[in-house]
């Protein structure tokens, strides 16, 4: 477990120090696994150049300011201020990009229901499965 919360402080402190003028606000964290962090990252990267190359024309696009970013219902949602209508595409790519994604590793998912609604490989959703079951199983006997 402390793995996983020191990869995410990594991930987070290198999100801020490459973007700071996207992640200049309070915003919340990146409440999403790790299999979408490269999906975040070139959204990011792709984000700010779009805004930087606009801007150095004299075409004003307001600065993107990230709000928040999450997973519901098995899809990457990226909520921010600011930007154009491209970096709108931008956003709706990604999180579709996300929605066929696994959550956990990167690997090609789909979205998978049960409980949760997450988007998982086959590998991950096997594993899913058996803590399911497990967990339904420890239920049963301690009643």
């Amino acid at each position: 477990m402390t793995d996983e919360f020191e990869n995410y402080d990594a991930f987070a402190k290198q999100m801020e120090e490459r973007f700071p003028k996207m992640f200049s606000e309070p915003y919340g964290g990146f409440c999403c696994s790790e299999g979408w962090w490269p999906i975040l990252t070139n959204l990011c990267a792709n984000i700010q150049h779009h805004l930087d190359w606009k801007n150095k024309k004299s075409e004003v696009v307001p600065q993107v300011t990230v709000a928040q970013i999450k997973e519901k219902f098995g899809g990457l949602r990226f909520y921010y201020e600011g930007g154009d209508d491209e970096i709108r595409g931008m956003v709706r790519m990604a999180e579709a990009w996300a929605g066929n994604t696994c959550e956990t590793c990167g690997k090609p998912g789909e979205q998978r229901s049960g409980g949760w609604i997450k988007t998982l490989c086959d590998d991950h959703e096997a594993e899913r499965q058996q803590r399911l079951a497990k967990r339904d199983i420890d239920t049963n006997t301690a009643t």
